[in-house]
């Protein structure tokens, strides 16, 4: 049974003032929480960080974290950030 994680934490954005200050540190230290308590190795787990952050990277680490998937396996989706609500076209 495998166990990945995808971890994303945006401090720095565009917008002036908008910024925040504890995300990145939440992915560092919940990747030490996988890693320290549940089995995780340093491999399993990709983090995505400022501008790293973008959508096209985050949609292909969360394709990435689901491809090859199977019943049993741990998958850990985190994001920490600001959120939004956008309006669902199709």
């Amino acid at each position: 049974m495998a166990k990945r994680a995808l971890l994303i934490g945006i401090n720095k954005y565009k917008i002036p003032g908008a910024d925040l200050r504890g995300c990145v540190n939440d992915v560092r230290n919940l990747s030490a929480v996988l890693t320290q308590f549940y089995g995780f190795g340093a491999a399993d787990i990709k983090t995505l960080l400022d501008a790293q952050a973008t959508k096209k990277n985050m949609q292909a680490g969360i394709k990435a974290l689901i491809t090859g998937a199977s019943k049993g396996d741990t998958l850990v989706l985190h994001y920490s950030g600001h959120g939004a609500n956008v309006p669902d076209k199709n």
